[in-house]
């Protein structure tokens, strides 16, 4: 893996637990809403995976934020 790619994960991963905690969501919830188990929230806040383009846009519906807000 790339310096690049981990810097992404990072990225994406702090994103997603932010407009988490912004909208009162716990992983779980998030999960559910984003057909996800917390386990895999956990991993991608975690920055140890990487969402689907698809799951990307799943997890961005349901913290009701434009995908590319995840990506900044």
């Amino acid at each position: 893996m790339t310096t690049n790619f981990i810097e992404i994960k990072k990225l994406i991963g702090n994103n997603i637990k932010k407009y988490r905690k912004q909208a009162g969501l716990t992983q779980t919830q998030l999960g559910i809403q984003a057909d996800l188990s917390r386990e895999r929230i956990i991993q991608i806040e975690k920055a140890l995976g990487a969402p689907s383009m698809l799951k990307l846009f799943m997890i961005a519906d349901a913290l009701k934020v434009p995908a590319a807000k995840l990506l900044e």
